[in-house]
């Protein structure tokens, strides 16, 4: 069965030659589409491809059905209500490398044009004018250039300036001071950007900590000289604000490629001698429309090969080498979660993952996600486990082994219920054997796949016989069993993997042999 992709805004031509050449998409390609017109196509889809323009609300996350994975050819993804989409299990990516060259030019650009007074002087020429004294500019050189928001983009933007020798300052408070001397960048904070800075380029996500970042108060503390340029996303800088201070002089000058709304209508700017305006241009070139395009594909493709991707925005960021090397740990770590709840008795109250150091946060998503698999009516995935937990009042906790376990690196799960405690624990191997290790008191040594029965029975003479038979008179082959025991003359405890899950009936067959106490099956 093909996964039908849904792709908005013009996605650039090369992306789709990129996902016509995967045999499991089905594409529609579309310019655009009316609101209510998309909440009324969505429901088919798995996948959704849009640029900046198509507003993927709570309502179309709401009516998409099937969706498996929204994809934002581009770096924001403030037109997708992602609280909406992470409730129902959907992935969202964007596309964090594509546009970072054409951005950060753009920003370039827009500062020289700001020192240089370059659309001005054009749109003079174009009057008939030869005005060479008014538009007399400023060097670049030895100027300050501080930078808010220091990813990507913002660093690339860096290089630009260092390059025409400006000193570089920037504000970012998720890099380290080490990260900052190996850019040769001096850190400062936000206020002595405003007091000092000759131009400030913004580069930082739109959210509740940014959202007016730059207003009344922090043009006041800029000096009369100063420029301000933002290609980062609109309502960064409050734009009534700046117009004021644009108007009053507090600053000289200011350039945007973003806005609060788009197309931007308004007149706020127009009629402002010290503001470049552009049309949202960061990423419009073609090399960066190709490169979203074909980073976009590549990240759909595998999404929907592997059921996972690294650039998902609503997901604990990973890089491709860690994934891969977690991989077989992420599918232990889900195994044991479904075998745990598969084994217990009573309410869920509690999901513990353990683990004998600290471990990505991803485990704990795969851990929670393989217990809800079996007992939600909400399909669980790495992006909702956790909120499906917390709806259910389930909580969700990590510890550290507190003594020592056999196997390399083990990993494992306690589910408390209304009933008691349940734990599991298991190795997983870089060939992909995965291996059981642990079912409450008893050490194991059992492949993690397959069909499972667990027997709690008496450690007397002629039991495991007994139930052999059964399994053989059932037409049953075994493909694995161990029998192991607290103590001689006690409890004892039989795992038989097969190929198959048992019939009821012969489940019922075994738990009535005398000597077996309990008898549950599981499939992994």
């Amino acid at each position: 069965m093909k996964h039908k992709i849904l792709c908005m805004d013009g996605f650039s031509g090369a992306g789709l030659k990129e996902l016509e050449q995967n045999s499991q998409l089905e594409l529609t390609s579309l310019k655009s589409l009316p609101h209510q017109e998309l909440i009324k196509k969505i429901a088919p889809y798995s996948g959704l491809i849009v640029r900046s323009s198509t507003q993927v609300a709570a309502d179309v996350i709401s009516a998409a059905k099937n969706l498996k994975i929204i994809a934002r050819a581009g770096i924001g993804t403030d037109n997708i209500d992602i609280e909406a989409a992470t409730a129902q299990g959907i992935f969202v990516i964007n596309a964090p490398l594509g546009n970072t060259t054409s951005t950060a030019e753009l920003a370039f650009t827009l500062l020289l044009s700001l020192a240089r007074h370059i659309p001005q002087a054009a749109k003079s020429m174009d009057a008939g004018k030869w005005e060479k004294q008014r538009f007399k500019g400023n060097e670049v050189a030895h100027k300050t250039l501080a930078i808010i928001g220091l990813g990507r983009i913002g660093q690339e933007v860096a290089k630009k300036a260092l390059a025409f020798k400006m000193k570089v300052v920037a504000h970012d408070p998720f890099l380290s001071e080490e990260q900052f001397k190996a850019l040769n960048i001096q850190p400062l904070s936000l206020e002595e950007i405003y007091k000092s800075a000759d131009y400030i380029t913004v580069h930082t996500p739109l959210n509740a900590e940014t959202e007016n970042l730059i207003g009344k108060n922090e043009f006041a503390m800029m000096q009369p000289t100063t420029c301000i340029i933002n290609c980062a996303r609109g309502g960064i800088i409050n734009e009534a604000e700046l117009a004021a201070a644009l108007k009053k002089g507090q600053i000289a000058g200011a350039a945007l490629d973003v806005f609060t709304e788009e197309p931007y209508e308004k007149s706020t700017f127009r009629d402002l001698d010290n503001c470049i305006t552009t049309p949202h241009l960061g990423a419009s070139t073609s090399e960066a429309q190709e490169a979203v395009g074909i980073e976009i594909a590549g990240a759909l493709s595998h999404f929907f090969a592997k059921g996972f991707t690294t650039s998902a925005v609503n997901l604990p960021a990973i890089d491709s080498k860690s994934l891969q090397e977690l991989q077989p740990q992420l599918l232990l770590a889900e195994r044991l979660g479904s075998l745990a709840a598969q084994l217990c008795e009573g309410a869920l109250e509690q999901i513990v993952f353990c683990a004998a150091a600290r471990k990505p946060q991803l485990l704990t998503r795969a851990a929670v996600k393989g217990t809800l698999t079996k007992i939600s009516t909400q399909p669980p995935t790495f992006v909702n486990a956790l909120k499906l937990a917390q709806e259910r009042s389930i909580q969700v906790g990590e510890e550290f082994f507190t003594s020592a376990s056999h196997g390399d690196d083990p990993l494992g799960i306690k589910l408390k219920t209304s009933q008691g405690l349940t734990e599991v624990r298991g190795t997983a191997h870089a060939n992909g054997l995965l291996k059981l290790t642990q079912f409450n008191d008893y050490n194991l040594e059992m492949e993690a796949k397959h069909h499972l029965l667990f027997i709690e029975n008496a450690d007397q003479p002629g039991i495991i016989g007994c139930i052999c038979t059964i399994l053989g008179n059932h037409k049953v082959n075994i493909a694995q069993m161990q029998n192991v025991r607290k103590h001689r003359g006690s409890e004892a405890l039989t795992v038989i993997r097969m190929d198959e899950a048992l019939p009821e009936k012969t489940l019922e067959t075994i738990r009535a042999e005398k000597g077996v106490h309990v008898a549950k099956q599981a499939s992994l």
